[in-house]
């Protein structure tokens, strides 16, 4: 049997939420990042830059120019105006990382707490030179951690690394037991769907038992894998055979934990296949119910049809008058013929025995 068709699944830990569940089973679905894709991440992230670094020579040089002409109110006008508008936008949209976002919403709201003690002239009308350049700074912050970190979300294997066991935390001989258990639990969902709430079948609690037997099997699969790689490393490192002879409790221990596996998933199999001799008994008590309730139809319409085999007065009837109808046809039709023979028998000069006899 290939590996595709034995390659478990995702398991996931049954005491996370119900939507959080599905949702790592569904991306661990979704294929793998290829190479072109990263490449067009990495091309996206390099144009994002380029057209940054546009805007911010844009605000700089108009800065620059405000500050050496008009002075630093307009350059303080301007630089504030380009951060408000920049981390506003920021925090719209969605691809942006949440603290980058978060620390852009900060950042925006200092400044625009502090704009109204420099325009109506509260604070001093000469503040430092550095102030307009200090908010572009600020802009310049806010651009290039924007720009590196979009569209880079962690994604759910990584963040629930620790609560989900993935089809190579267990080893390659070991995905036909985790396959068992997990088609069990499919095979129970089906039931499940087809018996509903039968009674004494509670197949509820039988897949919560399933999912917290499969999560605890994966879980001991995956750290069988880890041991026994120790122990395999170990042992080819071994300088003598007195210290392979020193190893050979791990190996016992290793056999025992899958001996002790296999049963559990032996019974876990054993219990699949009585869910489906109880489907199979289910689906053939409603198919002859059903057809011990059709069956009354079918004796009605026997019981319809019987009267047919009692002698009708109205056909008898019919045929006697058919039969009438033969007869008076028949005689006709002997008259008829007799007229005709007789006519044969005369010649043109009368009866045929007038002739030459």
């Amino acid at each position: 049997m290939s590996e595709d068709v034995i390659r478990p699944r995702p398991v996931v830990d049954p005491a996370l939420p119900e939507e959080l569940r599905e949702g790592l089973l569904r991306g661990a679905d979704a294929p793998a990042p290829s190479r072109a894709r990263t490449e067009r991440e990495d091309a996206g992230r390099a144009l994002r830059l380029r057209e940054g670094g546009i805007q911010l020579l844009g605000v700089g040089f108009t800065l620059f120019l405000a500050l050496f002409t008009a002075g630093w109110y307009l350059a303080m006008v301007i630089a504030g105006v380009s951060l408000v508008a920049y981390v506003t936008a920021l925090a719209l949209r969605r691809e942006a990382a949440p603290a980058v976002r978060g620390a852009g919403v900060a950042v925006g709201g200092a400044v625009l707490v502090s704009a109204p003690p420099w325009l109506f002239g509260v604070l001093p009308p000469d503040p430092l030179g550095a102030a307009p350049w200090l908010l572009f700074t600020l802009l310049v912050g806010m651009v290039t951690a924007d720009t590196l970190t979009a569209g880079t979300k962690k994604p759910p294997k990584e963040r629930h690394r620790d609560r989900v066991l993935w089809p190579e935390d267990v080893s390659t001989a070991d995905h036909g037991l985790l396959a068992a258990v997990q088609q069990t639990v499919d095979g129970v969902v089906d039931a499940r769907a087809e018996l509903g709430r039968s009674d004494g079948l509670d197949l509820a609690r039988g897949l919560s038992v399933l999912r917290e037997q499969e999560w605890r099997i994966a879980s001991l699969l995956a750290r069988q894998r880890e041991l026994r790689r120790g122990y395999v490393l170990r042992w080819q490192r071994a300088a003598s055979p007195r210290v392979r002879e020193a190893l050979e409790p791990q190996r016992r221990h290793l056999a025992a934990v899958e001996e002790h596996i296999r049963d559990r998933v032996g019974q876990i199999v054993e219990y699949g296949r009585l869910v489906d001799a109880a489907v199979l008994a289910h689906r053939e008590w409603e198919q002859c119910q059903e057809a011990l309730d059709a069956t009354a139809a079918y004796a009605d319409l026997r019981a319809e049809a019987s009267l047919l085999s009692v002698r009708s007065p109205e056909v008898a009837e019919l045929a006697d008058t058919a039969e009438a109808a033969r007869r008076v046809r028949e005689e006709s039709g002997a008259r008829v013929r007799a007229a005709v023979t007789g006519l044969a028998d005369l010649g043109p000069d009368g009866p045929a025995s007038t002739g030459r006899g």
